[in-house]
This record gives structure tokens, sequence and C-alpha cells, in this order.
């Protein structure tokens, strides 16, 4: 609302009159202008989350920053004078411009257009194994609601069945609960007790994905169904795509390999882990959910 009022008030380089200025922004410095400007991708797609810097071009000083809204805009009161403007965004090249602005004026650079990053281009079809030594399958657990336990799952297996489109590939993953460490023995031995994970019966814990949607740049969403404790439940990873190299060493004819970021917040409940300890204030010792985080390298196989 306060960007669609600004841009109908105020297009082009328009005074900033202070009265009219309180109505659509937060309080404006008199001797402030400002700056403003939409962001887009392909086929004048509009970018949310795109980061805008705005450097003082004489000092080389980063004046102000921030991402873009739901509608690709970016909107900064900034002191007058020469900047230059950087967008930057995952899946994107960097784009800069120039830009004055004036007191008591709000400048518009415009629309800003990024283009594909032509180094994120998505691997070819083939089964793509996780390398286990640079792959990290890795949780945070809140505990009595002041701090967060980190820990990890260290043997898995996992593939990559990429096919054409990529869109119909698919992901499988398979992870030894027994494997699950936090760095303290009395609380993984609980963890792995039928409170929690329930190893004896319930050794394994799978990941199947059901589709991969691409949501813009090197942002994926990846839908799947886990299985933890005999209990399937869907799950949706925010995925970030890192590329792909060639990895070559001496003595190493080296290998194509391919990478991704991805997390999701899975609820307890869901998968029937309802075992519950609260202190004398009624906080409980472990939150209701965790948040997954998987690093993934994953290699071609021959």
């Amino acid at each position: 609302m306060i960007l669609s009022k600004l841009r109908r008030r105020f297009s082009g380089d328009a005074p900033l009159r202070p009265d009219r200025a309180a109505s659509v922004l937060p309080p404006v410095p008199l001797d402030s202008g400002v700056l403003s400007c939409q962001v887009q991708g392909e086929q004048g797609r509009l970018l949310l989350g795109a980061t805008v810097a705005v450097v003082d071009g004489t000092r080389n000083q980063r004046i102000a920053e921030g991402q873009t809204d739901a509608y690709g805009y970016f909107v900064a009161a900034v002191p007058p004078g020469k900047y230059r403007v950087s967008v930057t965004a995952g899946g994107y090249k960097r784009a800069s411009t120039q830009v004055e602005v004036q007191v008591n004026r709000q400048t518009s650079v415009g629309s800003v257009h990024l283009e594909p990053d032509a180094s994120l281009e998505l691997p070819g079809p083939g089964v793509w194994r996780f390398d286990p030594y640079h792959t990290e399958v890795r949780f945070i657990a809140q505990h009595i609601g002041m701090s967060k336990i980190h820990g990890k799952f260290r043997e898995f297996e996992g593939l990559i069945r990429v096919d054409r489109p990529f869109e119909r590939s698919r992901i499988e993953i398979a992870i030894d609960a027994a494997s699950i460490d936090t760095g303290v023995k009395m609380r993984d031995d609980h963890l792995r007790s039928e409170d929690f994970l329930d190893v004896a019966n319930f050794p394994r814990l799978f990941f199947t994905s059901d589709r991969l949607t691409h949501v813009r740049g090197d942002r994926w969403m990846v839908n799947g169904r886990l299985t933890l404790r005999g209990t399937t439940s869907p799950v949706q990873l925010e995925t970030t795509y890192l590329g792909q190299r060639k990895w070559q060493g001496p003595g190493f004819d080296g290998d194509h390999r391919v990478a991704c970021l991805a997390t999701t917040v899975l609820r307890r409940e869901d998968y029937a882990v309802n075992w519950k300890a609260t202190l004398a204030k009624g906080i409980a010792v472990v939150g209701p959910t965790v948040t997954i985080e998987l690093g993934v390298q994953a290699v071609l196989e021959q």
C-alpha cells in the first residue's frame, strides 16, 4: 500500500512535500531524498528478496541496503548525493547503475532487469550420487526455550535421478537413525530410544521427492515424503542450487559435481515423536519443531 501510493503520487523526480510524504512513508528527514527502484527477472517477472545496496559514489561507503518486496520494489531515504545502486539476487548476474538524489525529491531508478547467471546451468540427465565426505545432514532443535542444540546424522545415502525436463527429476535419501550425533553421548542415547527415533524398531529414515518446482533464479522447491518411525508425512524443502563443477587434482582424473543447500522445518507430532517433559514453569524441555539443513555435493556416476 505504501509503495503503490508513493508510485502514484511521486512518479519520476517529483518534489517530496513533507506534509504529503508523512502519509505515504515513515518520517523522512527534511534534508534527505527518497530513492526507489523495481527489480525484474526473466520476462519481466517481479523479484521478491533481491538485495539492493546504495553506495556513496565519492567515499565508496554503503549508505543503505535492503530487500525488494513482493512487487519487486525497494525504497530508501538517503542524503542528497551521487550513488551507485547495486542489485543482486541468487541465480542472476549483478546489475549496477548510477543515480543522483536531490534533497526533498523522490528519485526513481526505474526498472532494473537482472539476467540469469549462465554459470548455474542445470546438470545433465543421469544418476548423481551424494558424496558422503562433502555432504552433511544437520538438524537444530530448541532446548528449554533458551538455546539451540545442533546435531547431524553421520551415515546416509542419497542420489538425484536427473531427468528432462529437470522438474521431472527425483531425489531419494536414506539415513541411518543410529548415526545421530549431538556431541553428548547421554543425549544421543536418549534420542535413539523409543522416546524419539526408536532406532531398534525403525533403523532408517527415508525421503523421496514427488515434485521439483522452480521458484526463481537459483531457488527451487522440492516437495516429497519423509518416513520417520514408520510414519510418513509430506515435506517441503526450500532449496538453493549452487551450480556444478569439475573437480581435478594430482593423480585424479576429476569428476562432475553439483551442489545445493536445502532446509525444512519438521513438527515432531507429525511423526508421533510425542515425548514431553517440562520445567516447573511449564516450559517444554524440547521444542515442538526441528529444523533440518542439508548441504549436498553429488557426483555423476560414470
